[in-house]
């Protein structure tokens, strides 16, 4: 695939800088009209960008629009259904200090920025991120993940029939395209990708100061009680881990379970499996794909040291290089120091551990960096908050897995290594807007009373402040 040259990149990077200071002038109507416009040419689109998945995941239409499409239009929706009240000054209240003062913030575009985009929702997460930067008024330069080129040239058309070039750009390229856009000066950076890259964005973002988001990923647990429905729980983690064949940032990563549910679970995770996907999930048309060999090979081959290592097969296990499937897994009794309880597995590959008592459980995911998401599935609300209290994670679910990033009054981000910074509706404008704060002084100045040269009356009037609102 030809990418654009490191001059065309410098070119619109110097078109978008030239016209930034015109974008940031738009009003709020004119970008409620360009995310409107999207909206309608995303609708206009769907067989295509259904038909573009199928070609880089096989993912079926139904899961395209459940996880790419409507995730889209929802957050588009809700943007332009607030971007007034969003974009006004918001007062900040009164102080009795300081009656005399309007205090207020106000929400000004950041300016020129650069969106990284990764390959796992390649038509969700560009989509979604872009259109809070253009709420809060910015010039974008969007890089693409060279990994899904179909989604890509869907995404590409759609995006140049709503903006102009020097407004939003589409980029595609590898590493040596990203560096060069790093080494550009940006006002925000937006990255969603793994820990291992987020460090190396921030450490390109530090040289100029600029201020970023970083979306990463992590080893999010799933932890159950000993009184659930186990039958109920085990459908849920199933759609959670293998929507897109497990190729999901907030998916469970591994489950915790109690010892004495382990005969149950097991047989459970086999029979509904085969109900989910059949005898062969390989026929099943609801089943997605790895996104390439290499991805294929690193999932293959932690599986294959994984079981050298001892670890038991619970179902699953087959693999297919042509297709580049691998066959929905569970697997038991994983060595700890394999990748897949060292590393994000991102595939469809499930690990259970066991545990005797709840705080044991605790500290298996204290002891690893704080993850994305946690889920907690329990029927007593004393066990959901014991595990929300003494753990940390970017979100957490109870009772449910994957929803709390469909919520729209809810921020999404990580903590730590699985992020910095938050996305989606009011705080994804707010990370692409400068909460720029404002006190508007109204007849007499408060600091006259600090006047020089200092005085008696400059000494009482202090400690009588002191006194009140000390």
């Amino acid at each position: 695939m030809e990418y654009p040259s490191l001059s065309e990149i410098d070119k619109i990077y110097a078109l978008q800088q030239k016209n930034t200071a015109e974008i940031k002038q738009l009003p709020a109507s004119k970008r409620e009209q360009l995310l409107r416009k999207l909206l309608t040419k995303i609708k206009e689109a769907e067989n295509e960008i259904q038909a573009a998945l199928y070609q880089d995941f096989h993912k079926s239409a139904l899961e395209s629009t459940i996880t790419e499409i409507l995730a889209v239009e929802m957050e588009l929706k809700h943007i332009i259904k607030n971007i007034g009240k969003w974009t006004k000054d918001k007062s900040v209240g009164w102080s009795a200090m300081f009656t005399n003062v309007k205090a207020y913030l106000h929400y000004e575009p950041k300016g020129h920025v650069l969106i990284i985009t990764p390959w796992n929702y390649p038509f969700q997460l560009p989509l979604v991120h872009l259109a809070a930067c253009i709420v809060a008024g910015n010039t974008a330069i969007l890089k693409l993940s060279e990994f899904s080129p179909h989604t890509n040239r869907i995404v590409k058309k759609i995006l140049q029939e709503v903006f102009p070039e020097d407004h939003v750009a589409v980029l595609e390229g590898e590493v040596k395209e990203t560096t060069h856009l790093l080494s550009l000066r940006f006002d925000h950076i937006h990255f969603t990708g793994s820990p291992a890259v987020g460090k190396i964005i921030m450490e390109a973002a530090s040289k100029n100061l600029t201020d970023i988001t970083l979306e990463l990923g992590g080893k999010s647990p799933a932890v159950l009680d000993r009184n659930i429905n186990v039958r109920r729980v085990v459908q849920n983690l199933i759609w959670a881990k293998f929507v897109n064949a497990g190729q999901t940032c907030i998916a469970p990563d591994y489950v915790l379970v109690p010892r004495q549910l382990k005969s149950e679970i097991e047989q459970v995770f086999r029979e509904e499996l085969r109900e989910a996907f059949g005898r062969d999930a390989i026929n099943s048309p609801d089943y997605a794909r790895i996104i390439n060999k290499k991805q294929f090979d690193r999932l293959v081959e932690a599986l294959t040291d994984a079981k050298h290592l001892g670890a038991q097969v619970i179902s699953g296990g087959a693999t297919d290089e042509k297709e580049l499937y691998i066959e929905p897994t569970v697997i038991g009794q994983v060595a700890m120091t394999n990748s897949l309880m060292t590393e994000e597995i991102f595939g469809p590959i499930f690990p259970i551990v066991y545990y005797s008592q709840i705080d044991e459980a605790i500290k298996f995911i204290n002891d690893r960096e704080k993850p994305l998401a946690l889920y907690v599935f329990s029927n007593d609300g004393i066990f959901n908050k014991h595990v929300i209290r003494y753990t940390s994670a970017g979100s957490t679910c109870i009772n449910d897995a994957l929803i709390q990033i469909m919520h729209p009054k809810l921020p999404f981000g990580g903590v730590n290594n699985s992020g910095i910074g938050q996305s989606t509706g009011w705080y994804g404008f707010r990370a692409f807007s400068h909460e720029r704060a404002v006190a508007d002084a109204k007849g007499f100045p408060l600091s006259k009373m600090f006047w020089f040269p200092y005085s008696e009356r400059t000494h009482k009037f202090v400690q009588w402040i002191r006194k009140i609102f000390g």
